[in-house]
């Protein structure tokens, strides 16, 4: 450096920044590089959620309204099928059913064998109630029309009519032979809904015990 003229050691310095400068730059513009298009990904990610819950917020009113729409036929179906924890009690409940409506139509029950697959694994299971009455033809057509035009989700798929006394007098009032499968769609509920509905009728009986000891 004693022997360089003050031209080539200011030439000297400016050459060795440009290099240090040039080695800086190569090393640091890739990783600059690197995080500019980190940041731009982030940002179009952003963007993408934000306008997806923009939209999501657009749209909400129209899927509450949906959702209640559901509910409401969920809940109609619901009260027109027969519920119970397992299909055997399902198919008990259909024939506790049936014999109201026997009742009403003033239908005499003197058989009933129940139908139940209980091996069944699904939440929707169907389950039958075979039936053998005694009945007149208005009797009959009472209980079929209940049974099939009612609030409950029945079908009559098996029907056989016989007169036991064919010879009987006209005086006599007829008596039909009925014998009939009818058959309906159960919920089995799961245990969880099982409990639950037993603690919703708990306090209810409790209420109700508790009014009769006041009065």
């Amino acid at each position: 450096m004693q022997g360089l003229s003050a031209r080539d050691r200011r030439t000297l310095i400016v050459g060795a920044t440009a290099i240090g400068g040039l080695l800086t730059l190569a090393r640091g513009l890739p990783a600059l590089t690197r995080w500019q298009n980190d940041k731009c990904s982030e940002a179009e990610t952003l963007l993408a959620d934000l306008a997806a819950a923009r939209s999501g917020a657009r749209q909400l009113p129209a899927l509450r309204d949906s959702l209640r729409s559901r509910e409401a036929r969920l809940a109609t179906i619901d009260s027109a099928i027969i519920i119970g924890p397992t299909p055997s009690a399902a198919a008990a409940s259909l024939a506790s059913e049936l014999e109201d409506l026997a009742d009403d139509a003033s239908v005499k029950i003197s058989a009933m064998q129940l139908h139940a697959d209980s091996a069944s694994s699904g939440a929707l299971v169907q389950v039958g109630v075979r039936l053998t009455a005694v009945a007149d033809v208005y009797g009959l057509l009472s209980l079929l029309r209940d049974i099939e035009g009612g609030t409950m989700l029945l079908a009559v798929r098996d029907l056989a009519v016989t007169q036991p006394e064919p010879a009987a007098p006209t005086s006599k009032p007829e008596t039909l032979r009925v014998d009939l499968m009818v058959v309906g769609l159960a919920r089995i509920e799961s245990p969880a809904e099982s409990r639950q509905a037993a603690g919703e009728a708990k306090p209810a009986s409790s209420a109700t015990r508790s009014g009769s000891a006041r009065e």
